[in-house]
């Protein structure tokens, strides 16, 4: 097949050659024959056209066959696919529900792990820095004291000042309880409301609500001796409240107090809010059980946000912490509860 083909193509090409040479213009037969270049030129011509023709037959020979073949080995073969790639595409699609549910338990487990993990540390800080504060306190003790005794000199100090002050705080209790029984009419420039505070009875809690029962009267700790009053732990700006009615006397002078309100009672005695954030009441104003005198705070020598009450009897210096009572007591009498 492939020579007659081959055979064909060239007699094709020899006609075409032919052809053209008919179609070249000449000038004489004689000029024909007798120029050689000219014959060179066709034999040249005809053999190039025959060469190009007989690659092109064969090329289109061969694509042919090359398309049949093709078509019968797809009819009848199967394309071959390596073992390799067949084994990894069965393992791609493989059931791998059990090691996906390992992978889950794995992931639960790291995440568990992981949590319990910083919620030990969370805690071992938490502890670490309660030490640390406590070892703080307790390796300054002799610090504390000294300046505790400094601030019972400041107290001394001031001693007479508050004297003075209770007395003239007493005068206004009387003569509001005589004005109170002779019909509210008020002496010594009182007005209504002052006889009507220190007149009023009963007792009230100094702090009502976002508070707890902290530290006690007389419990030793990180204190320089002990403690002197009643802690009430609550969060900076929590109400406080006067336990009585009063006077509102001068703030103890003593620094670990902060910001502090002493109000004298009808009773003689006095109590003493310390590390107030801030106060709402002056000095020489009366008050009323329950009435608002300042916020909760962390002034003065404090560790933490709480309200430190403390009581003294008639005729002791308010912030003379060792000379204090327990103002727990004083509450229960006033029927707070």
């Amino acid at each position: 097949m492939y020579d007659e083909t081959t055979a064909r193509a060239a007699r094709r090409a020899a006609d075409a050659a032919d052809d053209l040479v008919e179609l070249t213009p000449a000038t004489s037969p004689a000029r024909r024959s007798s120029t050689p270049a000219f014959s060179f030129s066709r034999r040249v011509v005809a053999l190039a056209v025959s060469s190009a023709l007989s690659v092109g037959a064969l090329f289109a020979f061969a694509y042919a066959s090359r398309g049949g073949d093709v078509d019968a080995a797809g009819e009848s073969a199967e394309i071959a696919v390596p073992a390799a790639a067949a084994s990894a595409a069965a393992a791609g699609f493989a059931d791998r529900s059990q090691e996906v549910s390992r992978s889950s338990v794995r992931d639960n487990l790291t995440a568990a792990v992981a949590d319990e993990n910083a919620q030990e540390r969370a805690a071992a800080m938490g502890a670490s820095v309660e030490s640390a504060a406590e070892a703080e306190w307790m390796t300054n003790a002799s610090e504390r004291q000294r300046l505790m005794d400094a601030d019972m000199q400041l107290v001394s100090a001031q001693s007479a000042k508050l004297k003075k002050e209770a007395e003239e705080a007493a005068r206004k209790l009387a003569e509001a309880k005589k004005a109170a029984e002779a019909m509210g009419v008020s002496t010594s420039g009182m007005s209504a409301k002052e006889i009507e505070d220190l007149t009023t009875k009963g007792g009230s809690m100094p702090v009502k609500s976002n508070y707890r029962i902290g530290a006690g009267f007389g419990a030793t700790g990180s204190w320089s001796r002990y403690h002197t009053g009643q802690d009430f732990p609550a969060p900076v700006g929590t109400p406080i409240y006067a336990v009585a009615s009063g006077v509102v006397l001068s703030p103890t002078a003593g620094g670990w107090a902060g910001i502090n309100v002493v109000i004298q009672h009808s009773n003689g005695g006095s109590t003493l809010y310390a590390h107030m954030s801030g106060k709402k009441v002056r000095t020489g104003q009366t008050v009323k059980a329950g009435q608002l005198i300042g916020y909760v705070g962390n002034t003065g020598r404090s560790f933490g946000a709480h309200l430190h009450l403390e009581y003294y009897k008639p005729g002791v210096t308010p912030g003379d912490v060792y000379a204090a009572s327990n103002p727990m007591t004083f509450l229960r009498s006033l029927g707070v509860r």
